[in-house]
């Protein structure tokens, strides 16, 4: 891994993550501090041309060794904690148009989270950040994740629609 700076983390993250995980930049800035108290990372001052040093932070061995350590440990079913299913779960004696009204703008926002993933799919800048063909055939799979979630999601709030129309 090479060194980098919390500014060009916070720019792989937004260009290969955001899809599907958040991190703001005061975060990644605590969490860098905090693997470095541990001796996780380490942290030189580089000088830039005309503008403030920057702090790259590098992994020690200890924190490369954590980081196979954690990629390592299995990972569980994402537990579902969904606004829109804990919402309808509320509806049932409200106006029925509310129902309607929230699956057909859950439906929109789905449309709008298709055509982000598509972007990203199609953006060379995003793929030009990773560090091997590998990585970046990994990230395109983690785009291809989100397509199919979002394929099922609307196949299943469409019929959800449907089903609550025709029972009226």
């Amino acid at each position: 891994m090479e060194p980098m700076s919390g500014y060009t983390i916070q720019k792989r993250f937004k260009s290969s993550m955001a899809s599907y995980w958040s991190a703001t930049q005061s975060q990644i800035y605590r969490e860098l501090a905090a693997l470095e108290k541990d001796n996780l990372v380490t942290c030189r001052t580089v000088p830039s041309d005309g503008k403030p040093a920057q702090k790259q932070y590098s992994p020690t061995p200890a924190g490369l060794q954590a980081l196979r350590d954690w990629l390592i440990q299995p990972v569980e079913p994402q537990a579902i904690r969904h606004p829109l299913l804990l919402k309808l779960s509320f509806l049932g004696r409200q106006d029925p148009a509310l129902v309607s009204g929230l699956l057909e703008a859950y439906i929109r926002d789905l449309d709008k989270k298709e055509a982000e993933y598509r972007s990203r799919i199609g953006a060379a800048h995003i793929f030009s950040l990773a560090s091997s063909p590998r990585e970046a055939l990994l990230w395109k799979l983690i785009l291809d994740n989100g397509l199919s979630w979002v394929a099922a999601e609307r196949a299943w709030a469409e019929q959800a629609l449907q089903e609550w129309r025709d029972a009226k």
